[in-house]
């Protein structure tokens, strides 16, 4: 009996210990990217792993694309631009995707600082597009022609008051130096790696309406 019961707290113990370990993200997310289209995803990751021309919900808006590995912690939405994959994106509090860039689910505000070796900025929190990068600044994740990160952090608030979180909300642009988002500290919620292109004259009215749409009204 005292063998067995010796042998039940080993493994309890080794339990709790393997749980308490958190494993950093080993799937890149810019092999994604490369697959360059749906052929491309269906011959890497398998038929039964990818869902195509499927609705996705991403912050307020819905839109068509495919999913890769759908419910499960390798889940990932691409989308497509005249056939061609132009971005993947991953959301929530952890998956098992990283980017070639070292960003992942659950990193810190402050730890992307440094992979941006830069200061950015970011909207202020606390509305539908709170907590996103609104621009790198110069540093090394605005990339080039050929890739670009959009990020958005956890917009809601953590380690202030209600009435310093409101300092730093609302539609308008925050440097991250700003003191109050550095005590918050907030950590990334989506990320998204694209191709960049430029959009013709109707699709830049229709993202501009979108943007327009979800904005907090001047009172």
């Amino acid at each position: 009996m005292k063998k067995i019961l010796l042998l039940l707290s080993f493994t309890i113990v080794g339990a709790c210990s393997s749980n308490s370990e958190v494993s950093l993200p080993t799937e890149n997310l810019n092999e994604v990217l490369a697959c360059g289209d749906a052929k491309g995803l269906i011959s890497k990751y398998g038929a039964k792993s990818v869902i195509l021309d499927t609705s996705i919900v991403t912050g307020d808006d819905t839109l068509r694309g495919a999913i890769i590995f759908p419910g499960t912690a390798k889940q990932a939405n691409v989308f497509f631009h005249e056939g061609k994959i132009s971005d993947v994106s991953v959301h929530g509090e952890s998956s098992v995707w990283k980017t070639a860039s070292g960003l992942y689910l659950g990193l810190s505000l402050q730890e992307v600082e440094k992979i941006n070796a830069k200061n950015f900025t970011i909207s202020g929190f606390g509305w539908a597009h709170g907590g996103s990068v609104v621009s790198w600044e110069g540093g090394k994740l605005a990339g080039d022609s050929t890739l670009t990160h959009l990020v958005s952090f956890r917009n809601k608030r953590q380690n202030i008051s209600i009435e310093e979180f409101k300092k730093v909300s609302g539609e308008a642009e925050f440097d991250v130096r700003h003191a109050l988002i550095q005590q918050m500290n907030p950590a990334l919620e989506q990320i998204t790696i694209l191709k960049p292109y430029i959009p013709t004259k109707e699709e830049g009215k229709g993202i501009a309406k979108k943007i327009e749409s979800s904005q907090i009204p001047v009172r």
